[in-house]
């Protein structure tokens, strides 16, 4: 029981410390883009999902999501009175757990093709795949 405990505490941080990761190198690598040609982004990021015009600006979005779920088995033990004295009653069961993995980037665009700003949303399972193309690119 004490390994499952350790392990679950081990996966908790190793999570928590990824997802800080993945919005640090989102927040360098979308910063370093500002300023510079809006194609430099499609080079890194890939090719938008949406653009749209706002106030003569162009804004560029990516969009990314993956929800599912998974079930792992669970396990549970009690003492149970037998009127002779107590015994043990193992029992084996399963638990479903959902994730939804999503993230947006919007990139706004000047009208001579500079980026102006970033912003993005979402959780370290959707932008992940986003922080590692910036971290592949070196930014």
């Amino acid at each position: 029981m004490t390994k499952n405990k350790t392990a679950l505490s081990a996966a908790i941080t190793l999570i928590l410390v990824s997802g800080c990761q993945t919005f640090e190198t989102l927040d360098t690598g979308l910063s370093s883009l500002i300023g510079k040609p809006y194609k430099q982004a499609f080079d890194v990021l890939g090719f938008p999902d949406a653009e749209n015009r706002i106030d003569g600006k162009r804004v560029f979005s990516w969009g990314n999501r993956q929800t599912g779920s998974y079930t792992v088995p669970t396990f549970s033990s009690s003492q149970v009175y037998t009127g002779t004295g107590y015994t043990t009653v193992y029992t084996q069961g399963s638990q479903t757990s959902y994730y939804d993995y999503n993230c947006q980037i919007d990139m706004i665009v000047n009208s001579k093709g500079i980026t102006e700003n970033f912003k993005y949303k979402g959780n370290s399972g959707g932008c992940e795949t986003y922080a590692r193309r910036l971290s592949k690119a070196g930014l």
